[in-house]
């Protein structure tokens, strides 16, 4: 037994009993004899003590043994890869049937006709209890990490039944085609793409590229002088027209190869007309500079010069007068250069780091106050907010910047305007600190964004080192500038979609809607019109947080131009559906990759033909034994409260017996 208080009170409770027996057997005349006296004494003694007892909440505790069966979780490959082979009939239904009586079964399938990701199957059990893993795949695999390295956590046995066919096929194919999306107008961007092609030899074939109106922009003779043929080729292609353009890269077929499908291959360019520029003024030198504009300028739509604010201040500086987007502020306004109406008239981003001069900067009324009344500083990190709506913000990149080192803020408390929406908020360590660290406004005729802290460029650096590239804090930045510098006045109704999907995956489009006070509603209705070669829908809206959201329809792929409305106000644009066919330009299965994955885990590679042995090989996994302890109130167990009511009933009995009652 196991109570919460003290021993003593044990004793309390048996006092009490002792003294309600005492006073109701021997306090006063009783005409049962004294060993009845006795002897109901003791049957009220008992009663009592037990029910002042449980007054305690006592409780016990008991060891309990589980046993369960083992839970084996069979994968089947669904993806093109497979459907083309000779095994797309194949199913491990049969299996699961056979292993069923005994085993725990969890059938599930991976993979679709656009792309196969083996890692990703495997990593959704990588914490669950499983005894073994079975997975029928042909190996083939174009995207995500490689299984191999995922199969290593997994901490059970994966049993590999190999589908497919390893032979290798007459066929040509275009792969890992490397384009830039964003291209300017009258000038010209790289192509680069491989092109592998198998029992070839001496054969030759034409590369042709060429736009949506069917002109050839691009041609070259190609011949195959190896049966395990490979090359690189470049091109640099003319953007001549601006807006979403589609362009389309063809190989010509040889005689005799097992698939034509991966002899084409269609990709979509933004041609941009104009470059936008940004301004950025800084109180002194500092590495987020560089950090921003090389981050700005990842995005080719926009160029990015960095001004020291002696120099906007000296020249009488008029962004306006240099076709400026919008003004960012490194420190400024600051105890030295407190005049900032140099950036008057631009959308705003404000860094505000150590050098900020806080009062100056809350003078401003931003819609962002920063009461300090220290001169500390806080290493802060920064803690995704989902409830952010102002644009969207991939999960991943959200992820890798969460896991960035800290930025150097100026201590203070925010006070912020009910239209600011924060994308990360401070923290410090592991605490949220609830102010802060990314945010951005709608307020007033322009828009504005904040960072509460200095040392960017340690972001840009962490990120590369990282995964050898800055995109994670690229994406942020260019984000941020993009978000900031639209100008709210010519633009009521907004709409966000990507300018590319790929085919297979959900197409998500948002929209922002702004009452004639510029203020954020989502009353009225918004509708999209989307019309493509072969589709032409009407979709409406729906509400999410104080904009709006729309999960598209799987499209086919090509070229869509939408229109959106809502209370006579109309936007367009337009997005591009893009079809991988990852999968048919790979058909010959990887067996040796199966082996691997089997080896690291334990487990054995089989072929559609042994099944019998590998049911029989899951057949011998034994149950698991769970050792718990569970706790029972006393109060709840049955023998307790039956053992309280035979002593009254016992008493009662006995005094009835001898003529009291």
């Amino acid at each position: 037994m196991i109570i919460d208080y003290p021993w003593y009170h044990v004793l309390f409770c048996l006092l009490a009993g002792a003294a309600y027996a005492g006073i109701l057997y021997f306090a006063g005349h009783r005409k049962f004899g004294k060993g009845i006296n006795a002897l109901l004494a003791t049957l009220r003694f008992v009663a009592v003590s037990i029910i002042a007892l449980l007054l305690l909440a006592p409780v016990s505790r008991q060891t309990v043994n589980e046993r369960q069966q083992p839970h084996v979780v069979l994968m089947e490959d669904a993806s093109l890869s497979v459907g083309l082979s000779a095994d797309s009939a194949f199913s491990l239904t049969e299996l699961a049937d056979d292993i069923g009586d005994n085993l725990r079964v969890t059938l599930e399938t991976f993979g679709n006709a656009g792309t196969t990701d083996i890692g990703e199957a495997l990593t959704r059990h990588r914490h669950d209890d499983v005894a073994a893993i079975i997975m029928a795949t042909d190996g083939i695999y174009n995207r995500g990490s490689n299984p191999t390295t995922i199969a290593e956590q997994l901490g059970c046995p994966v049993y590999t039944v190999a589908l497919g066919d390893t032979t290798q096929r007459r066929d040509a194919t275009l792969s890992d085609l490397r384009v830039s999306r964003i291209a300017m107008q009258n000038s010209e961007f790289p192509l680069e793409l491989t092109i592998n092609a198998s029992l070839l030899k001496g054969v030759g074939a034409t590369l042709t590229v060429d736009n949506a109106m069917g002109q050839t922009l691009y041609t070259q003779k190609i011949t195959y002088d190896d049966d395990q043929y490979s090359t690189t080729i470049t091109a640099a292609l003319p953007a001549d027209k601006p807006g979403l353009q589609r362009y389309t890269v063809r190989l010509s077929v040889a005689e005799g190869e097992i698939s034509s499908a991966n002899n084409i291959m269609a990709f979509y360019v933004d041609v941009i007309d104009t470059r936008r520029h940004v301004a950025i003024f800084a109180n002194a030198p500092h590495p987020d500079l560089a950090a921003l504009k090389h981050a700005i300028e990842s995005n080719p739509t926009y160029k990015a010069t960095i001004i020291m604010a002696d120099e906007a201040q000296n020249s009488r500086f008029h962004p306006q007068d240099s076709n400026f987007s919008l003004a960012i502020l490194h420190n400024l306004p600051s105890r030295t250069h407190t005049d900032i109406r140099y950036a008057d008239g631009l959308p705003q981003m404000f860094i505000i780091g150590t050098q900020t001069d806080l009062p100056r900067f809350n003078a401003l009324h931003t819609g962002l106050e920063i009461v300090a009344r220290t001169n500390r500083n806080n290493e802060v990190t920064a803690l995704h907010q989902n409830q952010f709506a102002l644009f969207h913000f991939d999960d991943a990149d959200a992820e890798a910047i969460e896991a960035m080192p800290p930025l150097t803020a100026p201590f203070g408390e925010a006070r912020m305007s009910a239209d600011i929406q924060m994308l990360f908020t401070a923290r410090i360590g592991p605490v949220d600190s609830r102010q802060p660290l990314v945010a951005a406004t709608t307020q007033g005729e322009w828009r504005r964004s904040f960072v509460w802290g200095e040392g960017l460029w340690h972001w840009r650096l962490a990120d590369y080192q990282s995964g050898n590239s800055h995109e994670h804090f690229d994406r942020l930045t260019t984000q941020l500038v993009a978000f900031t510098a639209m100008q709210q006045q010519r633009e009521r109704l907004q709409v966000e979609a990507e300018r590319s999907y790929a085919q297979g995956e959900t197409p998500i489009i948002r929209a922002q809607l702004y009452n004639e006070a510029y203020e954020l509603t989502n009353t009225p209705d918004v509708l999209l019109s989307i019309q493509g070669d072969s589709v032409k829908a009407d979709f409406q809206f729906a509400r999410d947080g104080q904009a709006y959201r729309l999960a598209l329809p799987d499209l086919p792929q090509g070229l869509y131009h939408y229109t959106a409305t809502s209370d006579g106000l109309t936007t367009t644009g337009s997005f591009a559906i893009e079809a991988l066919n990852l999968e048919q330009r790979r058909l010959v299965a990887d067996h040796n990759l199966l082996r691997t994955i089997s080896a690291t885990t334990g487990g054995e590679m089989y072929y559609p033909t042994d099944l019998a042995t590998l049911a029989s090989r899951l057949s011998a996994l034994k149950p698991t034994i769970y050792t718990h302890t569970r706790y029972a109130e006393f109060l709840r167990l049955p023998l307790v409260l039956a053992l309280i009511l035979l002593l009254l009933a016992a008493e009662w009995v006995l005094r009835k017996y001898h003529g009291e009652i």
